[in-house]
């Protein structure tokens, strides 16, 4: 892109796109052609993983899943299922297929080390009738696609295995905001546009203690 005209010193002035030839608009001479802008090689994370043999894609619930190798043999570490209750999938520690890659290296829990990515969550939980609590969630995955995963673990933690996604009580006119709850707790969090959360800011949170406070019962699921 041309930001001013090399021969008369005035501003460009007008839009550009790649392949374009520009002339100045005050002078008339030929400034040059925009240049294409070649798309970046990118290598995803978990493919790298995969190609290096620390990790594996399962078979039987498709997550990225670290490898451990033992008494010679390749196999997935035990790990849960992506959804409905915390339990543990039935692919894990169950050797690979022949046909999976020989990693390079034996594998180990520090070789997945750097390509971790990490989390600090700030949410806010109440108990029914109790004062609400800031919580700091700090979360780890190895695949952007088990983030939200990931979370949904972080929030079992706090409200146990049952528990339903809903909207902040709109008369409070907050729709950034998401609740997690069953009939005696609930969990607080900022939405992320490709689902899950993200953590709040200070101001937002006081926001949300005090609606807590004041109105408390409008978080918790009407009976029946």
């Amino acid at each position: 892109m041309f930001d001013f005209c090399p021969h008369c010193g005035d501003s460009i002035g007008q839009d550009q796109r790649p392949g374009q030839r520009i002339v100045c608009r005050k002078c008339g001479k030929t400034i040059g052609t925009v240049a294409k802008v070649e798309p970046a090689i990118v290598v995803h994370q978990a493919d790298e993983l995969i190609r290096q043999g620390v990790a594996a894609r399962c078979p039987v619930c498709g997550q990225l899943v670290e490898v451990k190798l033992k008494a010679g043999v390749r196999a997935l570490i035990p790990h849960f299922t992506l959804l409905g209750e915390r339990k543990l999938c039935a692919g894990g520690a169950k050797p690979l297929p022949d046909a999976a890659p020989s990693p390079p290296r034996t594998p180990t829990s520090k070789d997945l080390s750097p390509y971790m990515m990490r989390e600090a969550i700030r949410v806010v939980s109440c108990r029914r009738g109790e004062e609400p609590r800031i919580e700091a969630l700090s979360l780890e995955y190895l695949d952007k696609t088990d983030r939200v995963r990931i979370q949904i673990e972080a929030l079992r933690d706090i409200l146990g295995a049952r528990f339903r996604l809903g909207d902040y009580p709109p008369t409070l006119g907050r729709p950034h905001l998401a609740v997690w709850s069953h009939a005696s707790a609930c969990v607080i969090g900022k939405k992320h546009e490709r689902g899950g959360y993200q953590t709040m800011d200070d101001a937002e949170m006081a926001d949300v203690v005090r609606d807590l406070r004041e109105q408390q019962l409008l978080f918790f699921p009407a009976a029946g």
